[in-house]
């Protein structure tokens, strides 16, 4: 049976995720799709910035269609410029290369993903791999 990631861990990832932004003291959204880049649960911190929910879920979606972290991307933009808008014009969300969208794995299996936007790259990432870290195990 594939593994799947169901909307009580997709919660638990959040809830971690925003704790963490929490105990750094910065406001953020976060963003939790499966393995098609459909959303399971997503939330924005009181005081996060507006835009931050939309832009937490295109760098969720943006990992879990690309099966790699958003950030890594952004040398694939660099390279081949023309690539990325032929990618961006098939798909129905926005991509982006900014960093803070992590992929969710089971081994080699991508299970989904995690999006965090509102702070500095580094922290965003930092928020969704503390997400990922307290997953519960099966």
């Amino acid at each position: 049976m594939t593994p799947i990631l169901g909307l009580d861990h997709a919660r638990a990832i959040l809830d971690a995720a925003l704790a963490a932004a929490r105990a750094e003291g910065i406001r953020v959204s976060c963003c939790v799709v499966d393995a098609n880049g459909h959303e399971l649960t997503s939330a924005r911190m009181d005081g996060a910035p507006w835009f931050t929910a939309g832009v937490a879920r295109a760098k969720a979606r943006t990992s879990a269609t690309m099966r790699a972290d958003s950030g890594s991307l952004a040398d694939l933009r660099a390279a081949y410029p023309e690539l990325i808008v032929l990618i961006d014009n098939q798909l129905p969300f926005d991509f982006t290369t900014l960093p803070g969208g992590v992929v969710i794995r089971d081994g080699e299996t991508v299970l989904g993903a995690v999006g965090v936007s509102g702070a500095h790259p580094d922290q965003d990432v930092a928020c969704a791999q503390a997400g990922i870290a307290a997953r519960p195990a099966d």
